[in-house]
């Protein structure tokens, strides 16, 4: 709140109070400073600025002795921030907190509030969370923009802050697309350092009234050019002693000589805790490595800040890291998602809708009626790229023909969900709302433990960063490979880590982990090593390329990553399985990466494709063509088929089966027709076996029972083989 916008009585009061502190100080020069930074730290609000005066009052004898503005910065620690849940002004933290906290979205008002915490200022949009953060005074409206209102809120409503109430976060949320021009951090930094009023937080200019009643008092020059100068050059945040920070940086200059000093962009992403947990960093610091993780949610931003030197890694997915090309190489992967993303039909809504082919009967519908259904994802996140998934690899099912409502985070996909005036016949959700949806009644389609090598975490070095230090590299992934080896020998570490991290119980933690499977060293040593990984990245470019998201699939997919800097990781944890193998095998192969490292995924039960509920057909490209009137496949059929087969290794055989279908046109004898399409489907179910398809498939013919929609019964194009996938719960 600036001067302008206060009552006439607020402005009396700090006119009075300017004379009265200059009457007690007697130097003009000081009482302008301190009127700065008492401006800089309550940006006007009315009880914080009143509280703030008080102290300054009760302090003026020390000033006038001191004359130094600083002792305001000293008043701000003592009295508000270092007391701030017991101090004068607790009741007020207190209620804007339960404010906060009591709202039924609070995922996407938190996202909101760091989005504006991170970058300073965001777009104003008039949103409902908008609206309720301008109401606690957290955040302004300046330019048609919105930013921080002081620099005492987001001193105690701070990241750690933020962190500690979102439990369950499981997928990194999109921020809206700003640039930045903010350097990146190159030492590890505390929470409460990076809220400094003048280095985290640039102030506005002075508003036009506050430059008249300064110069009423004589302090217009005094105030104005402090405050631009701290805003151009932002090197002295309030409460720094240059002196004593020189003496500070030459100390700390000396003790981190030989250390290496490097900055990691990532999210809030679970999987990415170990990178932001202290015993980790401990481990690292030992090995002469610092690092300063920090949060960026932008993922263009994230890959340009590497691009441009001013981060040395960044944690992020495949399909992001394609579709960005940041300036750098995969050096390490992470962890796979196999369960906490998924695609989910709003069956509340509309009965009977359990399967993909269900919803396509629905948009037909719809589209009868002049109307259109919508599908709500998070936008640049892996639940966009699970909506592309679909669009690009199931038949009937395609984006276009939806209202596309792309949000910032899956709670708010799961609120229009919901609401039936939104119309959401589908979502793509993330956890703890795919459960809550489960329990609900709604249907979930497909997961990301359907597929999982679809949505892969991948470590990224800048190429600045290879060719300069490329021990520190391999240092860095052979401590954090060994955490990784240590969580699997006892998951309750990882387990714990992932609660604190996000301020869950250890029983909800366990939860969102068994929706993730960590890459081992020697997992990863295999992947950059033996093709899997270039298979992958050119499976998941062709999704982007199809999408229109890239241009091409890459020529060269091994100059993307480097395998080196896994090496000496995987040799420590081939050494451990040397050791274990006979006594443990099980422990072995999770080491190996041969089950999965956390907790182990339940087989399906034998013959329950007949039981489990339909996905939708499965998108073949090309023709499985047969010769006329014979279940022998052509040369283009066969093709056809090995094309198929590989593009299915990408499902979990342990929860997607294969139905294939044959169909006949309307010709001849009905039963002719039966046999030969049972022929042509279990032709089809064994050349794909025989291509290498580990999913159960099972075969079944309808002769021409089954036309297709508005085609005449003998019209060639029903001679089709579809197929299907069938989602299996264990």
């Amino acid at each position: 709140m600036n001067l302008e916008n206060r009552p006439a009585q607020r402005v009396k009061a700090w006119i009075d109070f300017e004379k009265t502190l200059l009457s007690k100080v007697g130097d003009l020069k000081t009482v302008s400073g301190i009127l700065k930074k008492i401006q800089i730290w309550t940006g006007g609000q009315p009880f914080l600025t009143r509280l703030l005066c008080d102290y300054v009052l009760a302090e003026s004898s020390a000033i006038a002795r001191q004359k130094d503005p600083a002792i305001v910065d000293t008043l701000v620690r003592q009295k508000i921030l270092d007391n701030w849940q017991r101090g004068e002004a607790a009741n007020h933290f207190k209620q804007i907190q339960k404010t906060l906290l009591d709202y039924e979205v609070r995922d996407s008002l938190l996202i909101l509030y760091l989005q504006t915490l991170q970058r300073d200022s965001v777009a104003q949009n008039d949103s409902a969370e908008q609206s309720l953060l301008l109401r606690t005074e957290l955040i302004e409206i300046q330019n048609n923009r919105l930013s921080l209102s002081n620099a005492i809120y987001p001193a105690i409503f701070d990241e750690a802050w933020i962190e500690r109430q979102l439990p369950g976060i499981t997928r990194p949320v999109s921020i809206v697309k700003e640039s930045s021009d903010l350097p990146v951090a190159t030492s590890l930094r505390s929470r409460r350092a990076r809220t400094s009023p003048v280095q985290s937080f640039p102030r506005k200019s002075i508003s036009p009234l506050a430059k008249k009643l300064a110069i009423a008092c004589g302090l217009a020059a005094t105030a104005v050019i402090a405050l631009f100068y701290i805003q151009k050059s932002g090197k002295e945040a309030p409460g720094n002693d240059s002196e004593t920070s020189a003496i500070i940086d030459s100390t700390d200059a000396k003790a981190n000589q030989n250390v290496v000093q490097l900055t990691v962009l990532g999210d809030t992403f679970s999987g990415y805790s170990t990178f932001r947990n202290a015993d980790f960093q401990s481990v690292l610091q030992t090995a002469g490595i610092e690092i300063n993780y920090a949060d960026e949610f932008d993922q263009t931003l994230r890959a340009k800040k590497l691009s441009q030197g001013k981060a040395d890694l960044m944690v992020t997915t495949l399909d992001q890291f394609l579709q960005h090309q940041p300036q750098g190489k995969i050096v390490g992967l992470l962890d796979r998602t196999v369960g906490a993303d998924a695609v989910v039909l709003n069956t509340k809504q509309y009965a009977n809708l359990t399967s993909l082919l269900d919803l396509e009967q629905l948009v037909q519908k719809a589209k009868s009626k002049g109307e259109k259904l919508s599908i709500a994802y998070a936008d640049n996140t892996p639940s966009e790229y699970l909506a592309l998934v679909l669009d690009t690899q199931f038949d009937t099912f395609n984006l276009s023909d939806f209202t596309l409502k792309p949000v910032a985070d899956a709670s708010e996909a799961w609120s229009l969900m919901q609401d039936p005036k939104e119309k959401v016949a589908i979502a793509v959700l993330w956890e703890p709302y795919v459960a809550q949806a489960r329990q609900q009644g709604y249907s979930v389609v497909l997961s990301s433990k359907d597929a999982p090598n679809v949505i892969v975490d991948v470590l990224v070095a800048s190429n600045k960063l290879i060719q300069s230090n490329p021990n520190a590299i391999s240092q860095l992934l052979e401590k954090y490979y060994r955490r990784i080896d240590a969580n699997i020998r006892d998951a309750t570490q990882l387990q714990t880590q992932v609660a604190e991290d996000g301020n869950l119980s250890v029983g909800d933690a366990a939860t969102i982990i068994s929706g993730l499977d960590f890459f081992t060293a020697t997992e990863a040593k295999n992947w950059l090593s033996d093709g899997t990984l270039a298979q992958r990245i050119e499976s998941t470019a062709a999704i982007l390329t199809l999408s229109n998201r890239l241009e091409g699939i890459p020529d060269e997919p091994a100059n993307l990553y480097s395998q080196q800097f896994v090496t000496e990781a995987a040799n420590n944890t081939q050494a451990l399985i040397n050791l274990i193998e006979v006594d443990n095998p099980a422990l072995a192969a999770k080491l190996a990466g041969v089950s999965p490292t956390v907790l182990p995924t339940n087989p399906s039960p034998p013959n329950a494709a007949k039981s489990g509920s339909d996905i939708g057909n499965f998108q073949v490209r090309g023709q499985v063509s047969f010769n006329r009137d014979s279940a022998q496949l052509t040369a283009e059929g066969q093709k056809t088929l090995v094309q198929l087969a590989g593009e299915l290794e990408t499902f979990n055989a342990e929860t997607i089966q294969v139905r294939v279908i044959g169909h006949t046109s309307r010709s001849g004898d009905a039963q002719m027709n039966q046999e030969l399409s049972q022929e042509r489907a279990a032709i089809v179910a064994e050349q794909l076996r025989a291509a290498g398809v580990k999913l159960n498939v099972l075969s079944e013919g309808k002769g021409f029972s089954k036309p297709l929609p508005n085609r005449p019964p003998a019209a060639p194009e029903n001679q089709r083989t579809e197929i299907r996938l069938v989602r299996i719960e264990p």
